[in-house]
């Protein structure tokens, strides 16, 4: 019982803490996939004299992605029966030209200042909309989501880490008499430890399990799609062999370092 105790002190922590890391790791990658997405669908309005060529416009503005001219044909049809035809074909003449960019993918804050001072500079454009006020709230609030994120990771991360290293602690001294004892009879440091080391990856091989098991049955247990399609950020986007191989390896590599580090603190004291 005290047995299973210890294991789980050790296990809890050790779950929680690979829990944060792959949430965080799954929302990083959500909302780069809705930047990708919005970076599609976001469009800049640019109105010019002449006519914009989308090839000189691309060397110029790599970021652009494609340039599509906004026909105002229907517009002027609507002002036939208010015109006289004199008007309406010099209207056709001096009418600008009214064009909708679409980038390759989201810009931030400084990129997009800088693609809207180079539109402008192109000879014939008079006017750019960037949508500058709305885009910035919205970026704003993306950035705000992240760093939210990585706060919470690394809080959880030094919190359960503590409790990781006080566990450590614990089995060390438990098992610190069978260690002197081998010592004594010239028993190599990596025999005194074997029995620690095997416990500790053990443990830190059903916690990674544990998290696998769970992000996998989070699609049933939440309704990711409702947050998908309400927000349009997809949480459902855990890879079961590379998320598996990377809690596995975090896993083992939090749980060496710690009973090391105790061990040799404790050998050193």
């Amino acid at each position: 019982m005290k047995s299973l105790k210890n294991h789980l002190s050790f296990i809890i922590p050790l779950f929680i803490l690979l829990f944060s890391i792959q949430f965080a790791s799954m929302l990083e990658r959500g909302v780069k996939e809705y930047e990708t997405h919005l970076g599609g669908e976001y469009t800049i309005v640019a109105v010019s004299k002449i006519p914009l060529q989308e090839n000189i416009l691309k060397k110029s503005i790599p970021q652009i992605n494609q340039i599509l001219e906004i026909k105002n044909d229907k517009y002027i049809e609507k002002l036939k029966k208010d015109i006289s035809k004199a008007d309406l074909v010099y209207l056709k003449a001096n009418l600008p030209k009214f064009y909708t960019i679409k980038l390759n993918s989201l810009p931030d804050e400084k990129a997009l200042k800088k693609i809207s001072i180079k539109l402008k500079s192109i000879k014939g454009v008079t006017k750019v909309e960037t949508f500058k006020k709305t885009f910035n709230k919205f970026h704003q609030f993306l950035k705000m989501s992240k760093m939210a994120s990585m706060f919470f990771t690394i809080f959880i991360f030094v919190i359960s880490f503590m409790l990781i290293i006080k566990q450590m602690e614990i089995w060390t001294l438990e098992h610190k008499r069978r260690m002197y004892i081998m010592g004594l009879f010239g028993a190599p440091y990596w025999m005194k430890s074997a029995s620690l080391y095997k416990s500790v990856v053990i443990d830190a091989l059903i916690a990674a399990m544990l998290v696998t098991i769970v992000f996998l049955l989070l699609p049933n247990i939440a309704n990711l799609n409702a947050i998908k399609n309400d927000l349009g950020i997809n949480l459902n986007n855990f890879n079961f062999l590379g998320d598996l191989f990377k809690l596995v390896i975090i896993s083992l590599l939090i749980s060496i370092v710690s009973v090391t580090t105790i061990i040799l603190k404790q050998k050193n004291s």
